[in-house]
């Protein structure tokens, strides 16, 4: 462990380095600044894990020095040394992150009993820095292993396929007794690769954080093949037979509902409706046949293994219609009965056909957009709040507060409020 001692006095900083019995407080190497332009220079060049700082300095003060610190060496702990008059600036370095402070004039044995508590905290910060690293090695070795699995299906060497499908599923055998997976694959659609500043790996971790989360009740882990930016496939291993039927398909359907409504694109979802507990090369073979017959990219959910209504171009236009009806009609409730005898539909047929198209429920879409308008107007205007509701289609204010405590987590003054 290395301490870095940084004070503009320079006989505090011999005092500290001569007085304290550092090796008896789990220090290997002192190093001593007398600014915070001189101790910036000392980081840059050594590994320094704990921070000792004054907190009133000429030109920059500890409090400042200890955030450029942050920045770069996130794992650091603070100590600030502080006089009774700077008190509440110790609070505030606390508030920011800062370990402890050291009231001045400070007792050896204070000192070297705070480093000791900071030492134990140091060396908490690097065993989690090592964990973060090791699980993102493992993320790597196991999305490399899906991607070439999927290189070697499209070659039809089904030996290597069956051979890289076992590894992945033994790399998993810390997280379950027997893993099974569920195999989706993922287009995106109406994306200007041009205009968005999305790469292959941000996206990936955004699939893996969202999926996570949906599927977090039976703990589930994501494995991710970018094929290309345009293109990922993805295994979702859990315990064998701990994600039922009816929470895969809950699950892809939040799953499509949150990029095709929230994001600047869409997608092209592709899930296997069956698990898998060993490589299936048909099964492969139709999540990507699946995918080749969408030639137009439209964006919805395409199950392979369900038999469900299609969206052709025709139903493709009147899911348009549908959308563009809500948004015309958003001051106002209407029901999905309404609707599908505007499209001159029957109501079930709508209904399926609305929810794979947009990947969600036709209650939940017009909710979503009344929120999210709402959203909008209690940023941007000052109107009252009962008028924003009416202006939204809610004439009961109560209902209408609880859609937004609901859907945004706040009551609708307090996300004025934290917008304001």
């Amino acid at each position: 462990m290395n301490i870095l001692i940084v004070d503009d006095l320079k006989a505090v900083l011999d005092s500290l380095q001569n007085g304290v019995n550092w090796t008896a407080a789990g220090i290997d190497e002192v190093y001593t600044a007398g600014s915070a332009k001189e101790a910036k220079l000392v980081m840059m060049n050594f590994d320094i894990d704990i921070l000792l700082t004054d907190i009133e300095m000429p030109e920059e003060d500890g409090i400042s020095l200890f955030q450029w610190t942050k920045k770069m060496q996130p794992g650091i702990v603070g100590i600030f040394l502080t006089s009774h008059a700077e008190f509440e600036y110790a609070r505030e370095a606390i508030r920011l992150g800062g370990f402890d402070y050291i009231l001045q004039p400070a007792r050896m044995a204070d000192v070297e009993s705070c480093v000791k508590r900071a030492v134990d905290e140091a060396q908490q910060n690097k065993k989690i820095k090592r964990l973060e690293k090791s699980t993102e090695a493992l993320f790597d070795q196991r999305d490399g292993m899906l991607e070439l699995l999927c290189e070697r299906g499209r070659e039809n060497r089904l030996k290597d396929c069956e051979s890289l499908f076992k590894s992945l599923k033994e790399s998993y055998l810390t997280d379950f007794e027997n893993a099974s997976f569920h195999g989706i694959r993922i287009q995106l659609v109406r994306f200007d690769t041009k205009k968005n500043r999305w790469d292959s790996g941000l996206m990936k971790l955004v699939f893996r954080n969202v999926l996570e989360e949906l599927f977090g009740e039976v703990y589930a882990k994501a494995t991710i093949a970018c094929m290309d930016i345009m293109n990922y496939v993805i295994f979702i291993a859990a315990e064998k037979g701990a994600i039922s039927e009816e929470q895969w398909k809950t699950g892809v359907e939040a799953f499509a509902g949150f990029f095709n409504n929230r994001m600047e694109f869409r997608v092209a979802v592709y899930p296997d409706l069956y698990e898998m507990t060993e490589y299936r090369d048909e099964r492969t073979q139709a999540i990507r046949s699946s995918c080749l017959e969408n030639q137009q990219n439209k964006p919805g959910i395409y199950w392979v293994g369900l038999q469900t209504d299609v969206v052709t171009d025709e139903n493709a236009q009147r899911i348009r219609m549908a959308e563009d009806y809500i948004k015309a009609n958003v001051n106002r409730a209407i029901s999905r009965t309404e609707v599908a005898d505007y499209l001159h539909l029957n109501e079930e047929y709508f209904s399926r056909v609305f929810k794979k198209y947009t990947g969600r429920t036709f209650k939940d879409y017009d909710i979503g957009y009344r929120m999210e308008l709402a959203k909008k107007l209690l940023e941007q205007t000052k109107l009252p709040i009962s008028i924003v509701a009416s202006k939204v289609g809610y004439d009961n204010f109560s209902h209408f507060s609880k859609l937004m405590k609901k859907y945004t987590g706040f009551s609708p003054q307090e996300y004025r409020k934290s917008k304001s």
